[in-house]
């Protein structure tokens, strides 16, 4: 028999069509018979503030693609499982019973007049219940769902800004969790590596992979280079070049400008020609090592040799200068697609390289601010922490979709709109959500409600140019300070091509 998903609508007038108690037991039958029951829930009748911000018949629908089917009736559905998962990451400080106590009344219908609260221990249960990898599957529903068209900041010179990085997590230190994830060398706890294209403008993450921290960052990122799409520039930290990957991902028709080691034998080119902006076209070319390495590392000695590949070289020194005069210089390397240096000029392309830095805003803001520092996550199982993990990104972009929302309204660029003030605004509004017990009406639409009370928050400043440490060492001794940057486009040190 075909599975439908549960269906969320839009709220209407009350006694815009049928009676209140019967629109009352309709949604009771849709939440309890779960996303596999074809049953859907009238108008006039809402899920809640929760499954808004969830992407409402989302829900459903990642649960039927995950092949979830309810068992039996019990309040604990699939889908009011899925809210709730959502609401532990939201609420990351609290605990199961906590939590419970407030997503439950939320929706409407999933508990009867008097009914107690179920434990949580019925809510571990429930999610061991969950079939497949419902919370990826909501995750990668929703995550191209955001539309940054017209969003302040989110294009340079016509092209979007995207960004790949990686992180690791704690986990909980469990046999089962240690024997798929896992433990560092030097570490206490097994960790999962997560890899993540986010979007500069907006710090929305747009695809995630996964795995052990024993998967390196490399094996990750090749997962999704499907992500990446025509119209964007792709910035990715020096870690991330390998000649294959190079020539893979800017197939995809997206643009790359990826910084590549300083060392004389790190990048495979040899100089064609000198810009007059200061920048060299180069020649990738696959030596004898790298070809024969490629050929172990697959274990398929049939491997032809890739093929010789044009590129731009943008290399310059960036010079760090601190209130008090002191200064510090790096140099970079930013090997890139965009070969016309008239429409892509060098200095254009160094300075915008600095957008790489929003990959670890979105790590701190959902490593810190959303799920709260040094806090391990709660699943004792490795398919708990994964559920956790995927969760997390859920809410971590309904959250920036409310930010990149706020700033449409008030027309300004999203980096003005406080990501904690959105947090707590959230967790406000969510709690004071609530609905005719019977009915369901709401009065008002919550998320324009909320909408509203983040934009009458005070901004962020963004003019500022700051620096902070990056190393516990660091940290010890230095402090968040301004700065003043200065590029200098270089001349690079490789051979010319024969």
């Amino acid at each position: 028999m075909a599975q439908s998903a549960m269906s969320w609508v839009a709220p209407s007038p009350v006694g815009s069509g049928g009676a209140v108690g019967e629109g009352s037991r309709c949604l009771r039958e849709a939440v309890l018979a779960g996303p596999a029951s074809g049953v859907s829930v009238e108008e006039g009748l809402r899920a809640g503030l929760l499954a808004d911000l969830a992407g409402g018949n989302t829900v459903g629908e990642a649960l039927t693609r995950a092949g979830h089917v309810d068992g039996r009736r019990r309040v604990l559905t699939g889908m009011v499982t899925v809210l709730t998962v959502l609401g532990l990451c939201l609420f990351r400080s609290e605990g199961y019973d906590s939590v419970l106590a407030r997503v439950l009344p939320l929706l409407p219908g999933v508990l009867t007049p008097g009914a107690p609260v179920p434990t949580a221990s019925a809510l571990s249960q429930a999610r061991t219940r969950l079939h497949g990898a419902a919370l990826s599957a909501l995750f990668a529903a929703t995550a191209g769902a955001g539309n940054d068209a017209g969003v302040p900041g989110v294009t340079w010179l016509g092209l979007e800004l995207t960004v790949f990085d990686g992180t690791v997590v704690d986990l909980a230190a469990t046999p089962e969790i240690a024997a798929e994830f896992a433990i560092p060398s030097g570490g206490r706890f097994p960790q999962a590596r997560l890899v993540t294209l986010a979007s500069c403008g907006t710090r929305r993450v747009r695809a995630a992979a996964v795995d052990s921290c024993a998967v390196s960052e490399q094996a990750l990122v090749d997962r999704l280079a499907d992500a990446l799409a025509p119209g964007t520039l792709n910035l990715a930290d020096r870690n991330f070049f390998a000649m294959h990957r190079w020539i893979a991902f800017a197939a995809t028709g997206a643009q790359l400008a990826w910084r590549v080691k300083n060392g004389a034998k790190s990048l495979p080119a040899k100089t064609i020609d000198a810009l007059p902006d200061g920048s060299q076209l180069v020649r990738l070319r696959e030596s004898d090592s790298m070809f024969y390495a490629r050929r172990r590392a697959t274990g398929d000695a049939t491997l032809a040799r890739l093929p010789d590949t044009i590129a731009r070289l943008v290399e310059f020194t960036l010079t760090v200068t601190d209130g008090r005069g002191r200064t510090r210089t790096s140099r970079f390397r930013i090997l890139t697609t965009l070969l016309d240096h008239h429409t892509y000029p060098a200095r254009a392309i160094a300075a915008v390289y600095a957008e790489r830095w929003q990959a670890e805003v979105v790590y701190y803001r959902l490593k810190v601010t959303l799920r709260g520092p040094g806090v391990r996550l709660r699943g004792q199982t490795p398919a708990l922490a994964r559920q956790e993990i995927w969760g997390l990104l859920v809410i971590y972009n309904a959250l920036c979709d409310l930010a990149t929302q706020t700033a449409v309204s008030l027309g300004v660029d999203p980096d003005e709109i406080s990501f904690v003030a959105v947090l707590r605004l959230t967790r406000t509004h969510l709690s004071a959500d609530t609905s005719c017990r019977n009915c369901g009406y709401r009065p008002a639409d919550p998320l324009d409600t909320l909408v509203t009370a983040i934009a009458a928050h005070p901004r962020d400043r963004t003019g500022r140019q700051r620096a902070s440490p990056r190393s516990k060492k660091q940290r010890r001794t230095e402090h968040t300070r301004d700065v003043s940057y200065t590029i200098t486009i270089v001349t690079s040190n490789l051979p010319k091509a024969t």
